[in-house]
C-alpha cells in the first residue's frame, strides 16, 4: 500500500484565566588575579587578568568578556564561545594586527591549534561525549600585548541533564547610560546552576527593553540614551527531561551616572558619579572633571570650583539650593561626555508627604506593603492614601500635587478631607504613565491634608512594573524674594499581572500507514509522546483553579490534492479509565487538573491520548490534514 501521511494542524481556541510576583537579588564580585605568562609557545598559559579601562581609554588590555570557565552540554548540542578583548591605548594600534589562536586539549597537557580562520569567537565541536578544554591567545603585532583567556572546560554527556537551581551574577548593578564615548559602557551578567554539570541553554532577555537589552551571552547594554530606571535581568531554562522552565532575577540600575539626592536643612550631601569604580578613573593628567549647578528651574548651569573629582559635597546645605540641579562633564582631549542631572532636595523646608497603597480587592501576603503592591490584576479595587502636613508652618503658596499613575487604572473617587468633588486634570505623560494633577491652592491655609484616591484596573495585555512617586510643587516666601519647591513621597511600586494561563500547542504527525488495516491504530510520531509535550502552558494565574482541556475536530480528514476523505476516526484513549472517546464536531474530554495545581504542560504515551483508527473504506495515497479545535474551561 503506498504511503499515506497524517498531519494535524491546530485552531486555538483559550479561555483566558491566573502569576506569582517573585524576584530575587544576587550579589557577585570579580576576579581580579593579576598574573601573566612569558616565554611559552603553548597552552596551558596563565589567563590575563581583566582589562582595565578608563572613562575615555584602556591602559591595560584583556578580555571584556570570555566565556565561564566550565560548560556541560548534552552530545550535538550548539555551543558557541563568545570572546570580546580590547587592546591597550598605543599609537601603534593603527598598525598592529590582531592573531586569535584556540588551543585544545583532552588532558590540559596536550594541546593541538584549531583551524578558527583567526575568529575570537569558536564554535565547540560536541559530537563526542568526554572532557575537552579550551583556551584563546590574542596577539597584537608591532607590540608587546599578548593576551590569554580563562582554560575552559566543555563536557559532553549522552543525555541532557535538568536544571534545578538557578542564580544570576553581574560584574556591576549600575549601567551606565549617557552620551558620548567610553571605552566600558556595559556589563556582563553570568548564571550559576545546580547541578552544575546541567545541560541546557540559558535564554536572556529584560524586564524592559526600552531601558537595557542583553544579548545571548550575557552582555548588558543601555538602549536609548537618557531613559533611567531600574530593570530586571531575567534567565530562564527549560529543561529537556522533566519540562519544567527554570528562571532567575536580578535588579540593576540604569542611570546616568547621578542620582537625585535629598537632604535636611545644615546637613552635608555628596553627589558621585555611579557606575565607574575606582580603577576604572583615568589619571589627573589625562582627564578633567568639572561640576555645574543650576540653581533654580529658570536659572542657568554655572561652573563650580570643584575640578578633577568624582564626587561633589555641599557643606551645610540652605534652603535656597531646595530643587538645584547638578551634572558633571568629563574632558580628554578633543573628547568629552556628561551625565545626567541630578536634584537635591531640602526636605525640612517644604510640606510633608505620607503616602500608602492598600489592594482593597486581593490581599497577597508577606508581598503586599503600604508602598508595594504584588499580583494587581483586572478589575482590582485600589485605594491610594496620602497625608500632607505643613507642621514647621513654612510660608507656602500655589500648591499643585502630581501623582503619576499607570494608563490602565480608572480613578473612581477623589476626596480631600470631607470635600469629594475635587476637581484635577489628567496628563497623559507616555504611553506607559499618566499623571493626575490636583490645583491645592484653596488649602493653602491647612496644615493636614487627607486625600484618598480610588483606583479600579483595567485590561491587564501583559505583565508590567509601574513606581508612582507623588510630589508637591509650589513656592516658598523667604524674606527677600519668592523661590521654587518640590518635594516627593514615598515611591509606590504596582506589579501588574494578566492573572491568565497562556497554552502553546504543538503540530501533531501521524506515522505513515504501510498496509492498510481496516479497525486497526495508528500511533503518532516519537517527537509527539513523552517526554515531548503536546500542550506547554504558561500559567501566570492568581489563583490555581481546576482546568478542564477540550478537544473537537472542525472537519474529516482530507487530502487538498486528491479531494479526498480518509475513512478514520480520531480517538482519545484515557488509559485512568480505560475509556475511548471519538473526536468529532463536539467537544470530548482530555484531561482536567486539580485544584491549585498550575499548568505546565500536557503529554501522552504512545498508547494513549489521541490516536488514529482506520474504518473501512477505500483510500488514496495523499497527505490528510484537518483543524482541531481545543478549549480550556476553568472552574471556580
Amino acid at each position: 500500500m503506498t504511503t499515506a501521511l497524517f498531519k494535524f494542524l491546530f485552531f486555538l481556541t483559550i479561555i483566558i484565566t491566573p502569576i506569582a510576583y517573585h524576584s530575587t537579588v544576587q550579589s557577585a564580585s570579580a576576579d581580579t588575579t593579576d598574573l601573566q605568562t612569558y616565554g611559552q609557545n603553548s597552552p596551558p598559559f596563565t589567563p590575563s587578568p581583566p582589562s582595565k579601562s578608563g572613562i575615555i581609554f584602556v591602559y591595560r588590555g584583556g578580555f571584556l568578556q570570555q566565556p565561564d570557565n566550565f560548560y556541560s552540554r548534552k552530545v550535538g548540542d550548539k555551543l558557541i564561545f563568545h570572546i570580546e578583548v580590547i587592546r591597550e591605548s598605543s599609537l601603534l594600534n593603527y598598525i598592529s594586527k590582531k592573531k586569535s589562536t584556540w588551543w585544545v586539549s583532552s588532558d590540559k597537557k596536550n594541546w593541538k591549534k584549531i583551524n578558527n580562520n583567526n575568529n575570537d569567537d569558536l564554535s565547540v565541536n560536541t559530537s563526542k561525549i568526554g572532557t575537552q578544554y579550551y583556551q584563546l591567545q590574542v596577539q597584537y603585532s608591532y607590540t608587546r600585548y599578548t593576551y590569554y583567556s580563562n582554560i575552559i572546560e566543555v563536557d559532553v554527556h549522552p543525555t541532557s541533564i535538568d536544571t534545578k537551581e538557578l542564580t544570576i551574577n553581574t560584574n556591576y548593578d549600575y549601567l551606565l547610560n549617557i552620551d558620548g564615548t567610553t571605552s566600558q559602557n556595559a556589563i556582563f551578567a553570568s548564571t550559576t546552576r545546580t547541578p552544575v554539570n546541567s545541560t541546557d541553554d540559558i535564554k536572556w532577555e529584560t524586564s524592559d527593553d526600552s531601558l537595557a537589552k542583553i544579548d545571548s551571552n550575557g552582555k548588558i547594554t543601555a538602549a536609548i540614551s537618557k531613559n533611567f530606571g531600574d530593570v530586571t535581568i531575567i534567565a530562564s531554562v527549560t529543561n529537556s527531561i522533566n519540562k519544567q522552565k527554570i528562571k532567575a532575577e536580578k535588579s540593576i540600575h540604569v542611570g546616568g551616572g547621578l542620582e537625585d539626592m535629598s537632604a535636611k536643612l545644615g546637613e552635608d550631601v555628596t553627589f558621585k558619579v555611579q557606575g565607574l569604580s575606582d580603577e576604572q578613573r583615568d589619571s589627573e593628567d589625562n582627564l578633567s572633571i568639572e561640576w555645574y549647578q543650576k540653581s533654580s528651574p529658570t536659572s542657568s548651569y554655572i561652573k563650580l570650583p570643584n575640578d578633577n573629582q568624582a564626587e561633589l559635597t555641599l557643606k551645610n546645605v540652605t534652603s535656597k539650593l531646595d530643587g538645584s540641579s547638578y551634572y558633571a562633564k568629563f574632558k580628554y582631549g578633543k573628547e568629552s561626555f556628561k551625565t545626567n542631572s541630578a536634584q537635591l532636595t531640602i526636605s525640612n523646608s517644604i510640606i510633608g508627604i505620607d503616602n500608602q497603597i492598600q489592594n482593597t480587592t486581593h490581599k497577597d501576603d508577606p508581598l503586599d506593603t503600604k508602598t508595594n503592591l504584588a499580583n494587581v490584576a483586572k478589575d482590582d479595587k485600589l485605594t491610594y492614601l496620602l497625608h500632607l502636613s505643613n507642621a514647621n508652618k513654612t510660608n507656602l503658596k500655589d500648591q499643585t500635587l502630581v501623582i503619576p499613575l499607570p494608563l490602565q487604572v480608572d480613578i473612581t473617587k477623589l476626596k480631600i478631607n470631607d470635600e469629594q468633588n475635587i476637581e484635577y486634570k489628567l496628563q497623559t505623560e507616555s504611553l506607559k504613565r499618566k499623571n493626575l494633577i490636583i490645583d491645592l491652592t484653596k488649602f493653602k491655609d491647612r496644615e493636614d491634608l487627607n486625600i484618598e484616591l480610588n483606583l479600579k484596573v483595567g485590561p491587564i495585555s501583559t505583565n508590567f512594573e509601574f513606581e508612582s512617586k507623588p510630589v508637591i510643587y509650589g513656592t516658598y516666601l523667604g524674606n527677600n524674594n519668592d523661590s521654587s519647591y518640590h518635594n516627593y513621597g514615598s515611591t509606590i511600586s504596582f506589579h501588574f499581572i494578566t492573572n491568565m494561563f497562556f497554552p502553546s500547542i504543538h503540530d501533531i504527525t501521524f506515522n505513515p500507514i504501510q498496509t492498510y488495516a481496516p479497525n486497526s491504530l495508528i500511533y503518532r510520531l516519537n517527537d509527539t509522546n513523552a517526554p515531548n509535550n503536546i500542550i506547554d502552558f504558561d500559567d501566570q494565574r492568581r489563583n490555581f483553579n481546576p482546568v478542564k482541556i477540550m478537544v473537537a475536530q472542525s472537519h474529516a480528514l482530507y487530502d487538498q490534492k486528491s479531494k479526498a476523505y480518509l475513512p478514520a476516526v480520531l480517538q482519545i484513549h484515557n488509559l485512568t479509565d480505560n475509556t475511548i472517546t471519538n473526536v468529532s464536531d463536539h467537544p470530548a474530554f482530555v484531561a482536567i487538573s486539580t485544584r491549585d495545581q498550575k499548568l505546565h504542560y500536557l503529554n501522552w504515551n504512545k498508547n494513549e491520548g489521541l490516536l488514529l483508527k482506520l474504518k473501512p473504506g477505500s483510500i488514496s495515497p495523499g497527505n490528510y490534514e484537518t483543524t482541531l479545535n481545543w478549549t480550556f474551561i476553568e472552574s471556580t
